[in-house]
């Protein structure tokens, strides 16, 4: 309870440092001696570590909490107040400085700029920014006009001035303006999707080697061109390359040239490809083969040394057709699919097991061991640590954690039993619970938001951030 106990005071100590989170709570404790009373006017507590707060029943923690937002709001008060004027001009011009940034728009961002960008002229401690550019054709000094180059992209180096009275301070940014995309003849087009074009194979296969169906053959280019296959041994590979005949074993291996036609418009041209399919394996081949690419799909983050779930995967089949079946040493904790698990009691040890897999082609045969260690109960501290490595938001569609456009989803448990509690430190952008993004308006910029995720479990407890960009709206 310590452990949690000193999480919530450094978490507060972290909140209460950033201007973002004064959209706390504005309600008391029912008794109105709650520690939100005290900080109700500068650097205001978000609801949900309220919530934690009222469960916490240790009179000297609660204490020691108070003591802290005390200090926090007093420190508030004093950047409110009149202790901000006693800053000198050159600490207000270094500051400055250090959180000056360029704003980009949406999709941009700094070696990759097609847009205007935004350039702040004051820094939030007073300083006036003047910038320049050293190639104020691509980019203008006052950052409304970018002109893509044709040819090739273009770096640039913007330097801002800061000053504030008589300190001054400069800073400068290097950008990539990308060279605007060129209207290609029909030729062009064609020679560009040919020198690009490639075939995709599947598994470990290769030009020099091919086992299997071929995983793609393009039907279009990047630049519209239309490509269409023709195979030099149909009855080897087709055309389409969905359907691939191996020769019999002892026959050898064969060559077969795929050819492509690719057109746009009037223009044409051929590329043409040498793939050799492999003859057949023999059954002893199939079995060594199937042995040296065989592994085992562990659940979530464990490893063969450290098993506590399910196995995601016990293969029934090798790639080149022998049959796998599965035997365990211990059945009780680990059964033969690797589908139930029973992890030993706490205190009683890990267990090993070994999971053996026999390989069976036409009568030849050979077995490969696996030999895993099955983990005993995690203690509750354990758990956290487990879920803590576990856990992830997820994005939509195209979304990542440096371009949010759309909801996140947040987990609120963990596999080992924690419960995760979430925070944002700007909820006006990002709801506590992920479900609403309000993204900033066209030219604003993006904004950075933190997203908290408080890990519990029986009075255990950790946090973990999460860095997130949202962007503008385009």
């Amino acid at each position: 309870m310590k452990k949690w106990l000193s999480l919530i005071v450094v978490c507060s100590m972290f909140l209460f440092s950033s201007s973002v989170l004064a959209h706390g709570s504005t309600s008391n404790h029912k008794n109105g001696k709650g520690p939100e009373k005290n900080v109700k006017e500068c650097g205001q507590i978000p609801p949900g570590l309220l919530n934690a707060l009222k469960k916490v029943k240790n009179k000297q923690a609660i204490e020691a909490i108070k003591e802290n937002i005390e200090k926090q709001r007093e420190k508030c008060e004093k950047d409110k107040g009149d202790g901000s004027q006693a800053l000198t001009d050159a600490a207000r011009v270094s500051a400055d400085k250090a959180a000056l940034q360029i704003r980009f728009g949406s999709g941009d961002r700094t070696d990759w700029v097609t847009t205007a960008v935004g350039l702040p002229a004051r820094g939030n401690k007073g300083s006036a920014i003047t910038w320049s550019s050293n190639k104020p054709n691509v980019v203008s000094s006052d950052g409304r006009t970018v002109k893509r180059p044709l040819s090739a992209d273009e770096t640039v180096v913007m330097t801002a001035t800061l000053r504030y009275n008589q300190a001054t301070a400069t800073k400068t940014f290097t950008l990539i303006v990308k060279a605007a995309p060129v209207s290609l003849t029909d030729a062009q087009k064609v020679s560009a999707d040919l020198a690009a074009l490639q075939i995709a194979f599947n598994g470990t296969d290769n030009a020099d080697s091919v086992t299997q169906p071929l995983k793609m053959l393009p039907a279009t280019g990047k630049n519209g061109s239309t490509i269409t296959w023709y195979s030099g041994s149909p009855t080897v590979i087709s055309n389409d390359g969905k359907t691939v005949n191996r020769p019999v074993s002892g026959s050898g291996d064969t060559v077969v040239v795929m050819t492509a036609i690719i057109v746009n418009n009037t223009a044409s041209e051929a590329k043409t490809f040498r793939l050799t399919v492999k003859q057949q394996l023999t059954d002893a081949e199939k079995v060594a083969a199937d042995k040296a690419a065989l592994d085992i799909d562990y659940g979530g983050s464990d490893t063969i040394s450290r098993v506590t779930r399910p196995l995601d995967l016990l293969p029934a089949a090798g790639l080149n057709g022998s049959v796998i079946t599965w035997t365990s040493s211990a059945p009780n904790i680990l059964s033969a699919d690797g589908k139930t698990i029973q992890r030993p009691a706490l205190g009683s040890g890990d267990m090993p097991v070994a999971l053996t897999a026999v390989l069976t082609s036409n009568g030849f045969t050979d077995v490969k061991v696996f030999f895993l260690t099955v983990k005993q109960e995690f203690t509750n501290a354990e758990k956290v640590a487990a879920d803590k490595a576990d856990l992830n938001i997820t994005f939509a569609d195209q979304d990542s954690a440096v371009s949010v456009t759309k909801p996140i989803g947040l987990p609120v448990s963990g596999y080992y039993g924690s419960t995760i509690i979430w925070y944002s430190t700007n909820p006006s952008v990002i709801s506590d619970n992920g479900t609403v993004v309000n993204r900033p308006a066209k030219g604003s910029g993006d904004i950075n938001v933190t997203m908290m995720g408080y890990i519990s479990n029986n009075g255990v407890g950790d946090v973990k951030m999460f860095k997130l960009t949202v962007k503008q709206l385009p």
